[in-house]
């Protein structure tokens, strides 16, 4: 399921009166890929270069620098229509709070600052490809990691620094920890130069790690059973899970050099283990028009390693419209593992490549 880059790209107002606008994004295209569970397909995708949303945000000023806010946003996919969560309108964002100069207090649910800080640096977000998020997207980095009932604080930035933190109670009578999660984060800017830090902890969170990544079995659980062409999928359930994440960027030029490394640990009873990536990339304005972005990124777990490099070729038409053309090409190899390119679905090999054309409007 399509999920977000991050509000880092945020689209342009189509309207705004009395501090609310509407904006949102459109992306589509056709995708070739060279293996799912044994055989090729050619198929209409959106949501790739940004995921396909619509909201509406606003503030209102309260005075003495002080202002009310709110954010309403829902995931859609162009190429059927469909709303992504049938059982969440706003499945994005939605939440309400209160700002000052010293910063934001919001309440509703709200993306944790694994997607909002550390993901704005990530090959995801920067070549321009959700494909290019690591197998199996557990690790938070877009917004599938969202937080219904949260209670979050922003600091205003502080000499390029902002800080952050975020609740949400598990809300279950008589066990206050099942459920429960919360983020924490840090960002930093200075002239070219970004960083980012950021904790996400979720308590009880299934993980489909057999349909998303080609993982068969985990912690002593069994995630794929049954014959090669009828298989029987199993989400593994978790005690906790528990990402750690770094990311860093830098200008220089026509180039923008970033980096990533996070840590994802998963616990269930007495065994746990971790899933690892970690990610270089490069951005290069080759003309007044056009730009190449271009990544690497190596997943491991448990003796399994995912290689993936993803290219995009950019030519903006206007200021909210592109066009682009994407080439991603991975490799799996050790204990038994297949290729599983982020959203693509699972090879039935340990290679797997993908070729997409598209166009990508915001408003």
């Amino acid at each position: 399921m399509k999920t977000g880059l991050t509000a880092a790209l945020a689209a342009a107002p189509l309207l705004a009166q009395a501090g609310t606008t509407i904006y949102g994004s459109i992306d589509a295209g056709l995708t070739r890929v060279s293996n799912i569970g044994g055989a090729g397909v050619t198929r209409t995708d959106s949501g790739n270069m940004q995921p396909d949303r619509i909201g509406v945000r606003g503030t209102e000023d309260l005075g003495d620098g002080c202002q009310a806010v709110y954010q309403l946003e829902t995931g859609y996919a162009t190429d059927t229509g469909a709303q992504l969560n049938a059982l969440k309108l706003f499945n994005r964002a939605a939440y309400v709070g209160l700002g000052s100069r010293l910063g934001t207090v919001t309440l509703g649910r709200q993306n944790n600052f694994m997607f909002e800080m550390v993901a704005r640096q990530s090959n995801g977000v920067l070549t321009g490809s959700f494909y290019a998020f690591h197998p199996g997207n557990i690790d938070d980095l877009t917004n599938a990691g969202a937080y219904d009932n949260a209670l979050k604080v922003v600091s205003a930035p502080m000499a390029g620094l902002t800080l952050g933190a975020m609740l949400a109670p598990g809300e279950q009578p008589g066990d206050a920890a099942r459920s429960r999660a919360f983020s924490l984060g840090a960002s930093y800017a200075a002239g070219q130069f970004r960083a980012a830090a950021a904790l996400s902890d979720t308590r009880n969170r299934s993980l489909a790690l057999g349909q998303s990544a080609g993982v068969r079995s985990l912690l002593g659980r069994t995630l794929i059973s049954g014959q090669a062409n009828a298989p029987v999928y199993a989400a593994l359930a978790t005690d906790r899970v528990r990402s750690i994440g770094l990311s860093a960027s830098y200008g220089a030029g026509p180039a923008l050099l970033h980096a990533l490394h996070v840590d994802t640990a998963i616990t269930a009873g007495s065994a746990g283990t971790s899933m690892k990536s970690s990610e270089l990339g490069v951005n290069l304005r080759t003309g007044g028009f056009t730009s190449l972005n271009l990544g690497l990124a190596r997943t491991t777990l448990e003796g399994r390693r995912w290689d993936q490099l993803t290219a995009n070729q950019v030519y903006t038409l206007s200021r909210r419209t592109s066009v682009y053309a994407q080439v991603l090409l991975q490799r799996a190899s050790g204990n038994g593992a297949v290729a599983a390119i982020n959203a693509l679905g699972v090879s039935s090999t340990p290679r797997q490549s993908a070729l997409r054309l598209g166009v990508h409007h915001l408003f």
